[in-house]
């Protein structure tokens, strides 16, 4: 069993279709069914099954994709330590972050890191919080930007960039403007417009009122961060946001936020995460030395 094999495993399962795995690994039809074929009579076991066009893992090929998944991505990372062991003016850094800390937390020091490594080529991903958390666990990627309230999980490595806090906005003029001393029960009854399930600021805003035992008036789910601060902007709704996130839009005067009131989940920040079992590279470390000297 090789490398190559258990690619073609890994992208099976991703593509369905042996013509897709052939141009993905750059080899001929033939050359991929070979090898699945092979793969097939070393283990002794059916591994693959043709339905409607579509090639699919059995239940044998399913319990070797785990194990394929995890020895690709490792391989992956071996080859890429090897080439930045080094040295830091050359390479590459790859790197993916939720949207929130993608939009206005990095954009400074990525710039910072390019001015000063300029040999290094560097690649963002924005994902949602939830797939980039995943990401990582599944060695799919090997650093991360969070935005979260939870940095218990002992898989990972965590290095704070910088503290942040959810609060509730609304737009100038919205009744709640200059009130103080807001119940819970207030801010449930305005129409919310809510980030999509799996983001950070989803999961503080539902765990917000678990702990006062409210129910949000959900009025529209949104992917955008942007959309969402853009709908609120435009008066009669409410949200939560982060408090480093509306900088700009409280400078120009077009929105206003407050503390959420009652009882307040856990503070959220900015992490660079990695896995515990991955060391990081001379280039990695160099972007989260920077990291930390920024803060």
């Amino acid at each position: 069993m090789n490398i190559m094999k258990l690619q073609i495993v890994v992208l099976i399962e991703k593509y369905k279709k042996v013509t897709d795995v052939a141009a993905e690994l750059g080899l001929k039809q033939p050359t991929v069914s070979f090898h699945m074929k092979n793969l097939e009579s070393e283990l002794g076991t059916s591994l693959f099954e043709y339905r409607s066009g579509r090639v699919l893992l059995t239940d044998a090929g399913r319990a070797l994709h785990q194990y394929a998944v995890k020895i690709v991505s490792l391989a992956a990372d071996a080859e890429r330590s090897v080439k930045q062991s080094t040295s830091t003016s050359q390479g590459s850094l790859e790197l993916e972050a939720g949207y929130i800390p993608a939009t206005y937390i990095l954009p400074k020091s990525i710039s910072q890191f390019m001015n000063i490594n300029l040999g290094v080529q560097f690649s963002l991903s924005v994902q949602s919080d939830a797939l980039v958390r995943e990401r990582l666990r599944s060695r799919e990627i090997q650093l991360a930007v969070l935005h979260s309230t939870d940095w218990s999980d002992e898989s990972f490595s965590f290095q704070l960039i910088a503290r942040d806090e959810a609060v509730l906005i609304f737009a100038p003029g919205h009744h709640f403007e200059g009130v103080r001393n807001l119940t819970p029960e207030q801010v449930a009854r305005e129409p919310w417009i809510q980030h999509v399930s799996g983001s950070s600021l989803r999961g503080t805003a539902d765990r917000w009122a678990q702990l006062n035992n409210v129910r949000l008036w959900n009025r529209a789910e949104l992917n955008s961060p942007a959309s969402v601060k853009g709908i609120i902007r435009e008066g009669g709704t409410v949200g939560i946001y982060s408090r480093a996130g509306i900088e700009a839009e409280l400078a120009l005067g077009q929105l206003k936020f407050t503390s959420l009131p009652g009882i307040l989940p856990e503070n959220s920040g900015f992490v660079l995460a990695w896995r515990k079992d991955h060391t990081l590279t001379p280039v990695q470390q160099a972007f989260a030395d920077l990291l930390t000297d920024s803060r």
